[in-house]
This record gives C-alpha cells, structure tokens and sequence, in this order.
C-alpha cells in the first residue's frame, strides 16, 4: 500500500517542479530516529504494559492508514497516501518504544515533523495563500499607518509617497510559518513537553510567524518608498531582499526557542501526547473491543490480515470526483497581429499533467510566440504557475511581479541552459468575469463556486522583443478572445 505513496513523495523531492526541501527534512527525521532508537531502553516498571498497548495503538493506527489510502485510492488524491505515511511513522515509533528510550523522542511529533517532508509550502501556499496575502497587508498598513501620513491601501496593494507595494504571493508568509512550524515540530520532538504547553508554544509560533512576515513587508515597503534613507540600495534585489527576510525569520524564532528550551523534565515524563496522538485517543478508546485481538500472539495472523486488507486497496478502482468538463472545444484565432497560427501538440508530459481528469488545453505558434490555454472546473489538478512546469523542463524561472494593465499579468523570466530567455506572463480568468495573477486565489475563490470554470492564458514571448510591442501582442489576443480589458472585475483589489 506504500510502494505508490513513498514514490510520489520521493519523486516530490525530487522533480525540480516541486521545487520542494522534503528530502532534507526526511534526512533530519531518520537522524533523529537512528539517534533514539539506537539508545538503551530505560528501566521501567510498567514497561510490559506500555509496550503491549503501544503495540495496540500501532496496530489500530496502521489500520486507519489502510482507510485512509483506501479513499487515497478512490478519489485519486496522492496526497492522502502521503499524509498516511506520517500516521505510519507514528506507529512504528510506538512499536520501537521511542519515548521510553535514553535518547528519547516524542513518537507523534516525530510523525508530524515528517509531514513535512511532504510538499507542505505548496499545498499551503495554494490553499491559504490569497488569505494570508491580505492578512499581512492589512497589518502592514496598520503598521505604516503608524509612521507615515501618505499610507493609501487597496486590497493588497499599498501606495507610500507614490510608490505601489504589491504583496503578492511570495509575500504571503506561507514560506515563514512553514519554516517556523519544521523548527517547531523539530523543537516539541526532542523536548516532549506537555500538550497544554506544547499547543501554546505552537500558538506563539504562528503569532510570531506572522507578525514577523508583517514587519518584514513594511521595512521593504518603507525603504522601496524612501531608498535614500539606506544609501539608495534596492531592498528588492539580492542579497538584501533574502537577508531581510532571514533577519526578520530570525526574530520570530526566538520566542520558539527560548519556550521550547524552558520546557522541564517533569512536562515530558507526565505523558507524550502531540496532536496526532490527542486525535487518536477517541479511536482507540471506541476500539477497546479489538484489544483481544491485538495481542503479540497473533502478530502473524493480524499481517496477514494486513496483506489481504492491501490486495485490496490497490485493487479499487479510481473514480475522482473532480473530473473536468470537456464537452466544449478550446479555440485560439487563427490570425493574430498578421501571423497565421501553427498548431503545436502537446507533449506527452503535458497531455498527463493537463489533459489527466478531464482537462483541456491547447497551443498556438504566432511567428516567435506562443499561447497556451487552460480550461479546468478542477483548478487544484489542472492549474499552475508557469516556474512550476518550466523548472521541470529545465528552464531557471525568476518572478519579476505584476502588472495591472490591460489585464492582471503575473510576469516571469525564463532562461534556457542554453541562456535563451524568454518572457512568460499568465492571467487567470473565470467563466463569471473574475480576474487574477496566481492559483491560491483562483482556488481560495473555486471554493466558494466549486461549479465554475477557470481559464489560464499563458504567453510566451522572446526577451528581445520589446515590451510595447509584447503588450500590443497581448492585446490583439485578449480582443480576439472576446476579453473585454476595459470591463474587467479585477477581484483582487477588493
């Protein structure tokens, strides 16, 4: 039943598309169990009995990581068979006796570090992203409201002496709180306190994961505004712009350490709880009656059962629930500026990654540029932002930002191995007249209408070509496909 998971997540790790730390983190959990596991086990009185119902735990655990690689299995969500190796990390703690070992660990904590190891940024930054891109605009106009009177905010947009401050996506904060939340979960590991003290440290964790994130958007926003109070330097190009934002992660660090630190030894002996855990209790309480059964001397007929029960699994069939329609063809004109359009297949790649459930997608030459088109209800399967496929082709992707005119365009430059560089800009668009520049929106907002349609209109043009005449390209494709740039209901400055 792992064989599938343990390959997606390996292939997460290591497909640069993900662009995903999985395997460092992954690499920092096997260290720590090698350094538990291979301690004495400490004298205990009650230790046949802790490790008899450890045992019982595990078993039960593993049987809700078959259900949930069942229903894994069924919606086709590789995510699921993922997050269902972490519950597996869990158990096999419980049945080595992490926690009742010289080196101790927390067994539940060790599972939840590892769910790191997962692509837990992306998944974050698609689901909460467009929240918290408000969330640290709004605080950091009240900050800068503070010190400036010539503080104008718009959504997630904010104006200072003249100067627009975009908080966009990479702005969000998601990359903090996930970094803060690995130390975190690292921290609680080693340190076992107690779930009251461990809950309000991870409270304090978030605080001060945003709050850092709010702190470091209004430095930037103040010195993009005012440069020459800092020499003129240019807070947003390197190393400044990341030595920031690692100065401000810093800050929010310290209140996680210093709490983390002070956790005594009579927080840890009194129990090993982390959230896993506390979620688990109701479970095996309501599975007392299996405890008969789980006994060390049917270990061969509970594996066993454990084979059949996998047989099983993988032999159901996959019927996702979020197929996408295709019963209306994609059209792109086939003139535009004067150049005819040449069709250009998909690669095999591409037809897996866009076609997979049901989506649609189409490309066009015009001369030296290209078009691809997305139509998907399924955004969270079909769509993504451009440095996501072309870092796994080969390309080093930079963001360069947005622009607003004629259409919300998210603006990347894109350099082949070859130094080829070529200008990528996408809109995403709805069927009810929505517009925006990046997936964690058009997901934050197919949840409220999961029935509607989304469209990504990506172009691709050469960098030698100049700008005004990319943005008349540009236009002469949004008349052609009917996308009326002076009507638009742009939804992120609301």
């Amino acid at each position: 039943m792992a064989i599938e998971p343990i390959a997606w997540l390996v292939n997460s790790w290591l497909d640069p598309a993900h662009d995903s730390q999985g395997g460092w983190v992954f690499l920092l959990c096997a260290g720590l169990f090698v350094w538990s596991i291979s301690s004495e086990m400490t004298a205990s009185p009650l230790k046949d009995s802790q490790s008899c119902t450890q045992h019982k735990k595990a078993i039960i655990l593993l049987l809700g990581t078959a259900c949930i690689r069942g229903m894994g299995q069924i919606f086709a969500v590789n995510v699921l068979g993922a997050v269902a190796l972490a519950i597996d990390v869990y158990a096999i703690g419980l049945l080595v006796n992490l926690g009742e070992r010289k080196n101790a660990l927390s067994a539940g904590w060790l599972a939840v570090l590892f769910a790191f190891s997962l692509p837990i940024e992306r998944i974050l930054q698609r689901l909460l992203g467009f929240g918290l891109q408000h969330l640290s605009a709004d605080g950091a106009c009240f900050v800068l409201r503070g010190f400036f009177d010539s503080v104008q905010c718009a959504g997630i947009r904010i104006l200072l002496a003249g100067r627009d401050v975009l908080v966009d996506l990479p702005c969000s904060g998601v990359r903090s709180i996930t970094l803060l939340c690995l130390l975190y979960a690292t921290l609680m590991c080693v340190f076992r306190p107690s779930l009251l003290r461990g809950l309000l440290i991870g409270g304090v964790t978030l605080a001060s994961a945003l709050v850092a994130n709010i702190i470091r958007i209004s430095f930037l926003a103040t010195f993009i505004a005012y440069p020459e109070k800092i020499g003129g330097i240019d807070v947003m190009a390197q190393p400044y712009h990341d030595l920031i934002g690692l100065f401000c992660l810093t800050l929010a660090a310290l209140p996680l350490v210093c709490l983390s630190g002070r956790a005594s030894s009579g927080d840890t002996a009194s129990t090993d709880r982390s959230p896993i855990a506390l979620a688990i209790e109701v479970k095996i309480a309501k599975a007392i009656l299996l405890r008969p059964y789980l006994t060390r001397r049917n270990d061969k007929f509970i594996a066993f059962g454990f084979v059949i029960l996998a047989a099983v699994i993988v032999s159901l069939p996959r019927k996702p629930l979020d197929i996408s329609n295709t019963r209306t063809a994609l059209n792109l004109p086939t003139y535009l500026n004067g150049q005819v359009a040449q069709a250009i297949e998909l690669s095999q790649q591409e037809q897996n990654y866009f076609t997979q459930y049901s989506g649609t997608a189409l490309k066009r030459r015009y001369g030296d540029s290209n078009v691809l088109l997305i139509r998907t209800n399924s955004p969270l399967r079909h769509l993504h932002t451009p440095d996501d496929c072309l870092r796994g082709l080969g390309f080093d992707v930079q963001y360069q930002g947005i622009h607003y005119q004629p259409l919300p365009t998210a603006i990347y430059i894109a350099t082949a191995k070859n130094g080829a560089q070529w200008r990528v800009a996408v809109s995403f668009y709805s069927d009810s007249g929505q517009f925006t520049t990046n997936v964690s929106e058009v997901v934050w907002r197919w949840l409220q209408q999961p029935h509607s349609t989304w469209y990504a209109l990506q172009r691709i043009t050469p960098i030698y070509i100049p700008e005004s005449e990319a943005t008349a390209w540009d236009n002469a494709l949004f008349a052609a496909l009917d996308l009326n740039t002076q009507e638009i209901r742009h939804v992120t400055s609301h």
